[in-house]
């Protein structure tokens, strides 16, 4: 077996950082994906003029780690920051586009929370903490701020962010900042406030909203340029370990020996054949639910949008009866997104609120989506551009008990070592997340 030589199975953001690191470090890694293309859920297609993102539209920078990575891989001085009036989000109420609080007088004054929903954030620092270690996002919310809070702020914030419901997800584990600060100060308002040098000193940065001008896949094709082995349309049928080190096994022959193997792949992905473990592991492993995600990518001439779509888009309470989840105002975030005469909308439907109208048709679909358009913003007429994409498995959810998951996992690697499992199932969804779990996973296995 080659010392240091390192596999990696599956080439989604989290996969490509660890190899890209890891060849930085003087290791050979050898990278298999069963598509055509790197990435995983990032992908960006420019079509006639339309800039589009499949997955992750946006890459919040805030945490110091992650800018420099985005430097050394050489690309620093390539990201445009978004529109200054993305920082304007929009919740539909009663039908309608009300700005979200920016500030404490807006707060104050905003239509989108009663008097009393405003005062039930007030009382907030003198609620005790719970002992409850895995409530769900929902009952934290509901408990801490209030139910006009969850309902009308934390609700489409899931909705937008994760495609789920809080009441499906476990606060520790999809917001375990937010479960840290109850824990160490007590509040939410004191802990933001007190907690602010802390965070400063764990490499938090000025937070700043970006892409690149061909769209986040920049970053994956940057990536997959600085390596040197990789193996697209390459499926992995199984990963086993013999006496002289872990092989990969495909239509194509056997892979290997490797000194480690990380395999980066869906949790939907796995089975019995590519990863044999116990039967009680794997039932662990499929309670964790990725909700089906239709998003639809809409052009139009400007003059058929009423709204001025200055900000970032606009979601969807679940209490508003609507039937879509919210749209981001995609030409307005970025230049160069639509055509200079035209607005694209990226508009999402379906997740764990809706899952079986994700599933819809694509035509029927786009009537419902396009007359909830026509109510909220004025859309009149058809697109003049439009794409239907489908994810029938989208955003992993942290559910409660989610722990169980996270203990197979520590199973599987403490009883195959040399095995590790990595992606968006562990430590975060996002963008950021996985490229810092991918970072930290690659100096492990070079420690």
């Amino acid at each position: 077996m080659e010392e240091n030589k390192i596999a990696i199975v599956g080439a989604g953001i989290t996969g490509l950082t660890a190899a890209w690191s890891l060849k930085r470090m003087g290791h050979k890694v050898e990278l298999f994906e069963q598509h055509g293309y790197a990435g995983g859920s990032i992908k960006s297609v420019i079509e006639d003029g339309w800039l589009l993102e499949y997955g992750p539209n946006t890459l919040l920078l805030k945490d110091k780690k992650v800018a420099d990575f985005l430097k050394e891989l050489g690309i620093w001085e390539e990201k445009i920051i978004a529109n200054p009036e993305s920082s304007k989000r929009f919740i539909i109420k009663n039908g309608q586009l009300v700005k979200l609080p920016s500030s404490l007088s807006e707060a104050i004054s905003t239509p989108l929370f009663s008097t009393l929903g405003k005062l039930a954030v007030l009382k907030e620092p003198f609620i005790s903490k719970t002992d409850n270690q895995d409530e769900t996002v929902a009952q934290f919310v509901k408990r801490r701020i209030g139910k006009e809070m969850l309902d009308y702020a934390l609700n489409p914030f899931i909705a937008g962010i994760y495609a789920n419901r809080p009441e499906k997800l476990s606060l520790r584990h999809t917001f375990p900042k937010m479960y840290e600060l109850e824990q160490e100060y007590g509040s939410l308002i004191w802990g933001t406030f007190a907690g602010r040098k802390k965070r400063k000193s764990e490499g938090r940065i000025d937070r700043e909203l970006i892409s690149f001008n061909n769209g986040l896949h920049q970053i994956v094709e940057t990536i997959t340029d600085q390596l040197d082995e990789i193996y697209f349309n390459h499926q992995i049928k199984k990963i086993q370990k013999l006496d002289d080190g872990w092989y990969l096994k495909s239509k194509f022959g056997d892979k290997g020996p490797y000194e480690k193997v990380i395999l980066n792949a869906p949790l939907y992905k796995w089975n019995k054949r590519l990863l044999p473990i116990q039967q009680e592991k794997h039932e662990e492993i499929e309670t964790v639910d990725y909700p089906p995600l239709s998003v639809f990518h809409l052009g139009f001439k400007k003059g058929q949008v009423s709204h001025p779509l200055d900000g970032f888009g606009f979601l969807v309470p679940e209490k508003e009866n609507r039937n879509i989840l919210g749209a981001l105002f995609s030409s307005t975030l970025f230049p160069g997104r639509a055509p200079a005469d035209s607005h694209l909308l990226t508009v999402f439907v379906g997740g764990g609120r809706n899952p079986e109208l994700a599933q819809k048709e694509s035509q029927s679909l786009l009537k419902i989506v396009l007359a909830e358009l026509e109510d909220l913003i004025g859309v009149t007429g058809e697109p003049i551009f439009k794409e239907h994409v489908f994810w029938p498995k989208s955003i992993p959810g942290y559910h409660v008990g989610y722990d169980r998951v996270l203990d197979a996992f520590n199973s599987i690697e403490k009883s195959n070592p040399g095995l590790h499992l990595a992606g968006n199932f562990r430590d975060g969804v996002s963008v950021p997340d996985c490229i810092k779990n991918g970072l930290h996973l690659a100096k492990e296995l070079a420690d």
